[in-house]
């Protein structure tokens, strides 16, 4: 079973440690994931550690939105990395969908009671295919993110 830190690894390995400044990523310069618009404090330096990008994903995408309190391990890992990719909020109202939960994008008590009445499998894939739907419907309405589409997707299956 992945542990917190055995997920963080995986998300930094997916994201990659090569500083990037792609003109099409409103996040401007990134490093593990870890981009500057959304995180002027790590970058203050001018460089963001994997220490700093840990802690970063620790608190921004497993304690902040809850994602720590999910019981099984697979979906923690996979809602922790949706919320990466597409943000917390997001990754939270796809699940409150699939379970039925009211969808305010926040993690509670309603939504984690409605968890526990629907096989894991079930919900680990149709998080699987909204996050793909989502995906294309992102590109649709705004082809130049069509280069990502391809790692975009293989990211999301990796969790099937």
């Amino acid at each position: 079973m992945p542990t917190t830190h055995d997920v963080i690894t995986d998300v930094l390995k997916r994201e990659g440690d090569q500083e990037t400044h792609d003109p099409l990523d409103s996040g401007g310069r990134t490093k593990y994931g870890i981009s500057e618009a959304a995180n002027p404090e790590a970058w203050a330096d001018g460089q963001v550690s994997e220490a700093e990008a840990r802690e970063i994903y620790e608190r921004k995408y497993v304690v902040g939105p809850g994602f720590s309190t999910i019981p099984d391990p697979f979906l923690r890992a996979q809602l922790i990395d949706f919320g990466v990719n597409s943000g917390p909020m997001i990754a939270i109202m796809k699940l409150q969908e699939i379970v039925g939960a009211d969808v305010d994008g926040v993690l509670g008590p309603q939504t984690l009671g409605l968890l526990k009445t629907i096989h894991m499998e079930t919900v680990t894939e149709s998080l699987v295919k909204s996050r793909v739907k989502m995906i294309c419907r992102i590109v649709t309405k705004n082809p130049s993110q069509l280069r990502f589409l391809s790692g975009w997707i293989n990211r999301a299956l990796e969790f099937l």
